[in-house]
């Protein structure tokens, strides 16, 4: 998001918003606390650690080593669409309207719904502010979640393998899941804390998602017949 610039009513009165190509060339994207059964509908969930702050980040998986498995030239093919991957083209912004694009998004172009009409910001653009304004908010809904999960010592590393066919293998590396033994070994406090405020529920959701790593495959394997993929997990410890 380098590219990011304020929206000017003068110079982008021709730029419109498609939510439909919204999500290509995202690989992952990052979660708030209330998305997660959504998500795990469709994608595996997992955490990434942040390099600068080591704080956990809740993420969910939208490919296996390459572009985004979801996102194609019909539209995001997925019963959910996170947030952060509608919203991707967008930040909020101080002053004017508010809000800041990235010109190079796919979702923001020549196409879609009008964020400038006679030189004034629709409602479309009002309507981004607050989906963000709730994003900020879920995410750091997310982060407590996270930094509650890793008091009690329930994450550890996740680590992905993909084999190609032609024997060669690449590693997903930085990503961290639920440890279940550790979840299933927690004394009876912590299991009354953690469901009180909905933290063990939400640790079922993204253990379980895990599964749909499978799914991530099928949908790599269709879109790349030729090179076709195993994915495997490694032991945390190996």
């Amino acid at each position: 998001m380098s590219g990011l610039v304020a929206l000017d009513p003068a110079r982008h009165e021709t730029v419109r918003f498609d939510a439909a190509a919204a999500g290509r060339g995202r690989a992952i994207a990052q979660l708030g606390r209330g998305e997660i059964a959504l998500a795990a509908c469709d994608m595996p969930l997992c955490f990434a650690k942040d390099g600068g702050t080591g704080r956990f980040n809740l993420v969910a998986l939208m490919a296996l080593g390459g572009d985004n498995l979801f996102a194609g030239a019909g539209g995001f093919h997925a019963t959910y669409m996170p947030q952060a991957v509608l919203l991707g083209a967008f930040r909020l912004a101080e002053g004017g309207s508010g809000l800041a694009i990235d010109p190079a998004d796919a979702s923001v172009g020549a196409r879609g719904a009008a964020l400038i009409e006679r030189g004034a910001v629709t409602s479309l653009v009002a309507e981004l502010r607050a989906a963000l304004q709730r994003l900020v908010e879920d995410v750091a809904a997310a982060r407590a979640l996270a930094e509650a999960l890793a008091r009690h010592r329930l994450l550890r590393p996740w680590r992905l393998v993909l084999r190609r066919a032609e024997a060669r293998e690449h590693a997903l590396d930085g990503l961290y899941t639920i440890d279940e033994e550790a979840l299933a070994a927690l004394d009876e406090a912590a299991v009354v804390a953690l469901h009180r405020d909905g933290s063990l529920a939400a640790a079922a959701v993204i253990a379980a998602s895990r599964q749909q790593l499978e799914r991530l495959r099928q949908l790599h394997d269709a879109a790349q017949p030729d090179a076709r993929i195993v994915v495997g997990e490694l032991p945390p410890d190996e």
